[in-house]
């Protein structure tokens, strides 16, 4: 009696499962969802929706160019913390150009004296965006190597 019990009870677990109810959601491509079938429309069906495409004058945009003048190539700087940052020492003054797109533009003559420090301070081209970075923000390695570069410059100026 025991074993028949347990029996059933066992099917019960069992087959509980495939006795539950299952919703399966119907194939709207076999069954549409309006009970009058599908609607097609006919291509073209001569309606106008009112838009149009203007072709606009056919003129040759021009485009911008913009050069950074390089005063030092990529060096490693570092702030007052330590904290490191690889980047071009460039001066304040871009050299702007503007031309057909596409074509090759004349740019201007840099000037004969490069700005290296406006405002304290100075200008570095990292990720080939231009930062402006204080003079008391750097290291002391990096503020006595700007000295020498300012030394330099002047120097060239004098002649």
């Amino acid at each position: 009696m025991r074993t028949r019990h347990l029996t059933a009870l066992l099917a019960l677990l069992c087959f509980q499962p495939a006795l539950a109810q299952m919703d399966i959601p119907r194939n709207p491509m076999v069954t549409p969802a309006n009970p009058k079938g599908f609607k097609t429309r006919s291509v073209g069906g001569g309606v106008n929706s009112g838009a149009s495409v203007d072709p606009g004058p056919n003129v040759n945009p021009t485009a911008r160019y913009v050069a950074h003048i390089v005063l030092h190539e990529y060096r490693m700087w570092s702030n007052t913390e330590g904290k490191p940052l690889e980047a071009k020492l460039i001066a304040f003054e871009d050299l702007i150009s503007e031309a057909p797109q596409g074509a090759e533009p004349v740019m201007p003559k840099p000037p004969a004296n490069p700005t290296l420090i406006r405002n304290g301070k100075i200008r570095l081209l990292v990720n080939k965006k231009p930062v402006e970075v204080a003079l008391e923000k750097l290291s002391p390695v990096d503020r006595e190597f700007i000295d020498q570069m300012k030394a330099a410059l002047d120097k060239k100026a004098a002649k």
